[in-house]
């Protein structure tokens, strides 16, 4: 069976949503970008998304066909965003391999990333890996970043989620 790749994501400002957009051809993937909270039903939507991104009908609907599962969320003040730790607390990812990717200005958010494992292994997914993407530059705006530097950590990305892809079920 041929893995279908999806990613999901939350984006505010678009850097998140830029890196996805640049990332979903790389790795022949869906996407699905999580709204504002506003009560279960509608917190997946389409935004701001990309034109590969479709409405999603329900969490566990979601993700039964795809597999591995792109977790992709900012990190502000070293926690990932509540809307990433509301979906995950709904979503069932048994038997899923997971990749979580956060979008921040640090090489590293451990606290961040040990919030978001935990969420994903009580989901019940059987591989997770991770990986920290560059989303603001120390000292600037998410708006000083550049082409170059979106396509740089698409890459990044696409080659961890090509190398869980190979990874042995």
């Amino acid at each position: 069976m041929d893995a279908r790749p999806l990613i999901i994501y939350y984006s505010k400002t678009g850097t998140t949503a830029k890196i996805v957009e640049i990332l979903l051809p790389m790795i022949k993937a869906e996407s699905r970008r999580l709204g504002e909270p506003r009560g279960l039903m509608g917190r997946l939507s389409i935004g701001q998304s990309s034109r590969n991104d479709k409405e999603g009908r329900g969490p566990d609907v979601l993700v039964d066909e795809f597999d591995p599962i792109i977790l992709m969320t900012p990190v502000w003040k070293g926690e990932p965003t509540s809307v990433m730790i509301e979906f995950l607390e709904t979503i069932d990812l048994r038997g899923k391999r997971v990749v979580v990717g956060l979008v921040g200005a640090n090489e590293t958010n451990p606290k961040a990333l040990d919030r978001l494992r935990r969420k994903a292994m009580e989901r019940g997914c059987k591989f997770i890996e991770t990986i920290f993407l560059k989303g603001v530059l120390p000292g600037r705006d998410w708006t000083d970043l550049k082409e170059e530097d979106y396509l740089r950590e698409a890459n990044k990305l696409a080659e961890k989620v090509s190398a869980v892809i190979g990874f042995s079920r």
